[in-house]
C-alpha cells in the first residue's frame, strides 16, 4: 500500500498530454480496428430469439389445448347430491326437528333488554 499520495497533475501538465495524440496502437492495428468498425457497420443485426418461431406458436396452441381439457374436466365432474331427510342417521334428523321447531320461537326479551343485559359489566361469581 502506498501511503505517500502522488500529488495532482496541473493543468498545464494536463494540456501537454492531450495536446500530443500519443496512443499506444501501432498503425496496422488502427487499419484493423477500422476495418472492423466499418464491418460491423455494414453487417445487419443478428436478432437472437429464446425460442425459435414455431415453439412459440406451438405453445399458445398447447395452452389452448390445456385450457380446453381443463373445461371439459370441470364440465364433466359428477356433482354431489344433498341427502333428503330420510337418509340421515337418527341423531341428524332429531337435530334438524329441533332447529325447525327453534326457528318458530319468539324471544324471551325483547330487544332493548337483551342489549342491556349484553352490555353489563361482568361481576365475580360467589362460589358455593
Amino acid at each position: 500500500m502506498n501511503t505517500r499520495p502522488r500529488p495532482d497533475p496541473s493543468d498545464d501538465d494536463i494540456d501537454r498530454l492531450l495536446a500530443r495524440g500519443y496512443r499506444d496502437t501501432s498503425p496496422r492495428f488502427e487499419a484493423r480496428w477500422v476495418a472492423l468498425k466499418r464491418e460491423l457497420r455494414q453487417r445487419p443485426v443478428a436478432t437472437t430469439r429464446l425460442f425459435p418461431g414455431w415453439w412459440r406458436s406451438g405453445w399458445f396452441g398447447a395452452l389452448g389445448a390445456a385450457v380446453a381439457v381443463a373445461l371439459v374436466l370441470y364440465s364433466a365432474r359428477p356433482t354431489a347430491r344433498m341427502p333428503t331427510g330420510q337418509n340421515f342417521p337418527h341423531p341428524l334428523n332429531e337435530l334438524l326437528a329441533m332447529d325447525a321447531v327453534l326457528g318458530c320461537a319468539q324471544p324471551l326479551l325483547d330487544e332493548e333488554n337483551r342489549t342491556a343485559l349484553l352490555h353489563l359489566p361482568a361481576g365475580e361469581q360467589p362460589h358455593n
